[in-house]
């Protein structure tokens, strides 16, 4: 078989994960029952040994939608112990197009997560001593054509160490945690305690976790409100999209993954105006960071006049004022600027005052340099 093309990497003290780029050709034609292999050149470090891996994949299994995964380690070093007192984790996936920019990898949330112990290892022998362990899941991935994309399929391969002599039964406690507030994601978009409506659209969600997330959610389901009575909670100043978002943000933590552009930019002050609201700290720090960083000419006054709005956007506002410094020849030919000096007079007062006491200051300083 060509060898497939490794697309990407990440290799920590104690994991690494691959992603390989195959064939969708090449997949297809691997004979009945036949073991695909994908190297790594990346390493595992364990007790100061350095540890390799592959991958075997048996891409098509007598049931066409399925395929088996091999482990394979060996000890670069041919130390006679051979791969001892680790626990192993992995898991592996075939990704979706639709996965390509909006899922990340995540080992614990994976259906094919696995954990075992060194000891149950297979020893293998073929020019070197391998330790060879075969998954139990047998992974269910439909066609491969559904999983591919321009031709090609994405692999995606994940393995973890931690020291231990023997097994451990439970998982290593970053997996605990992952899987703890996995297990809270996993009421997104499931019938609720709780309607939140907007634009028409009704989202069930819990209160618990609403409550968990925002003292306004608290305070408004600890007492006799409207809301608590109802199990229901209209919001009318905003839009479905933002909520959605917003409520995606509740229960993962996170925003999507798309990487946000200045096109987003009144999307985020929609999620600004909803952080603010219902106190979202956490979620307001991530949209301050995203609206630094998609500022352009086009929206920075847009992103202005927010600032003005929201008291938790000002640590921002040094920002933008150096932004607008450095490109105002080019803001104030954009058509809103017109629009927004009528609009807001005292923002454009602000804003050339300050420009002119920094005008002042410089001449003062290359008067003194003159005179010295």
């Amino acid at each position: 078989m060509p060898i497939p093309h490794q697309m990407s990497s990440f290799t920590s003290s104690s994991s690494t994960a691959n992603a390989w780029k195959l064939s969708l050709k090449d997949w297809v034609e691997v004979p009945e029952n036949r073991c695909l292999v994908l190297t790594t050149k990346h390493l595992l470090f364990h007790d100061n040994k350095e540890v390799t891996y592959r991958v075997g994949v048996v891409p098509r299994m007598k049931n066409g939608d399925q395929i088996k995964v091999f482990l394979m380690l060996v000890n670069t070093e041919n130390s006679e112990d051979g791969i001892s007192n680790i626990q192993i984790e992995t898991a592996y996936r075939i990704r979706k197009p639709s996965d390509s920019d909006r899922k990340p990898f995540e080992m614990y949330s994976s259906r094919s997560y696995e954990t075992f112990h060194s000891s149950e290892l297979n020893g293998m022998e073929d020019g070197e001593m391998w330790w060879a362990h075969e998954l139990n899941s047998i992974y269910n991935i439909g066609t491969a054509e559904e999983r591919g994309q321009n031709g090609f399929i994405t692999f995606e391969f994940e393995v973890r160490i931690v020291s231990t002599p023997e097994k451990k039964f439970q998982d290593s406690s970053l997996s605990k945690k992952q899987i703890f507030f996995k297990n809270f994601e996993s009421f997104y978009g499931e019938p609720g305690d709780v309607k939140v409506i907007c634009g028409g659209k009704e989202f069930a969600c819990h209160k618990l976790l609403l409550t968990s997330q925002s003292s306004v959610f608290r305070a408004m389901f600890a007492h006799e409100s409207k809301e608590n009575a109802e199990s229901s909670v209209p919001i009318e100043d905003s839009t479905p999209e933002a909520v959605e978002e917003f409520l995606f943000f509740v229960y993962h933590g996170m925003l999507r993954g798309v990487p946000p552009t200045s096109a987003d930019c009144t999307a985020y002050l929609r999620l600004v105006h909803l952080a603010s609201k219902y106190h979202m700290d956490v979620l307001m720090g991530i949209c301050k960071d995203v609206l630094v960083d998609i500022v352009d000419v086009c929206n920075v006054l847009e992103i202005i006049k927010a600032v003005d709005k929201y008291q938790e956007l000002s640590e921002i506002s040094v920002r933008l004022g150096s932004y607008m410094k450095e490109n105002f020849e080019e803001i104030v030919k954009n058509e809103d600027w017109s629009e927004f000096v009528v609009t807001n007079p005292f923002l454009v007062t602000d804003f050339l005052l300050t420009m002119k006491k920094e005008m002042v200051g410089i001449k003062k300083a290359c008067d003194r340099k003159l005179i010295v």
